[in-house]
């Protein structure tokens, strides 16, 4: 079993990641409001699935650097093209808002940090070191940090409530005034703190999912470096 891990751990997940983006994307609706709790559930085990693939891919593949612009094409031919319809021809009507809104947070930011895991992890990088960045890039637009900067970064007047973060209202039952999303937001950064500084990569070569040679050849490049 141990063996079956090591070599399709990446394959099995970055599948089920990639079909669960699929039914996520064709089954529940293109909107900014979050109606029901498991859609939060649903979205955030498929995207740990698409983490562990990308965590896990093998990175020992003579050209597998090349493979790093392989999220080029979803940017230029869907996400790119999707995001600047909509800036050009406005999200006035509510259909349109939930297609940019899914647009720029369902696809466009993921896909922005598991290219970035996914470039380290070809550069070598250790699973474990792949699934941080990807857990506090997650965590950072969860932590409400995007809804607290939406108003400075446009030079609009500090919002007095968050009323359009509705991963939080789904949370808290109701919108949190400018100053409670403060907080709130402050309270993920000792989490993402204490998250890198997990052993991860330790924990998976003893569970088998890693072999100990990867650990301390990463270890031994980290040293050369």
């Amino acid at each position: 079993m141990k063996k079956f891990l090591q070599k399709y751990l990446w394959l099995v997940s970055m599948a089920i990641g990639g079909v669960g983006a699929l039914l996520i994307w064709f089954f529940l609706p293109h909107q900014s409001q979050i109606d029901e709790f498991w859609w939060l559930i649903v979205k955030f085990a498929v995207f740990f699935a698409a983490v562990l693939g990308v965590s896990f891919f093998p990175n020992k593949l003579k050209f597998g650097y090349i493979l790093a612009a392989l999220p080029f094409f979803p940017f230029l031919m869907l996400i790119i093209p999707r995001a600047s319809y909509y800036g050009i021809f406005g999200t006035l009507d509510t259909p349109a808002q939930g297609e940019m809104y899914t647009n720029l947070y369902f696809l466009c930011y993921p896909l922005i940090i598991m290219s970035v895991a996914f470039a380290h992890r070809l550069g070598g990088g250790k699973p474990g070191q792949s699934i941080k960045i990807c857990v506090a890039g997650i965590l950072l637009i969860f932590s409400g940090l995007l809804d607290l900067s939406f108003n400075t970064a446009n030079g609009r007047p500090l919002a007095e409530s968050l009323d359009y973060a509705y991963h939080i209202i789904i949370l808290f039952g109701r919108a949190l005034t400018w100053k409670e999303g403060l907080a709130f937001c402050l309270a993920h950064l000792p989490v993402i703190a204490i998250i890198l500084a997990l052993p991860m990569d330790k924990w998976f070569a003893k569970w088998g999912l890693i072999e100990d040679t990867e650990l301390k050849t990463a270890d031994n490049n980290k040293a050369a470096a």
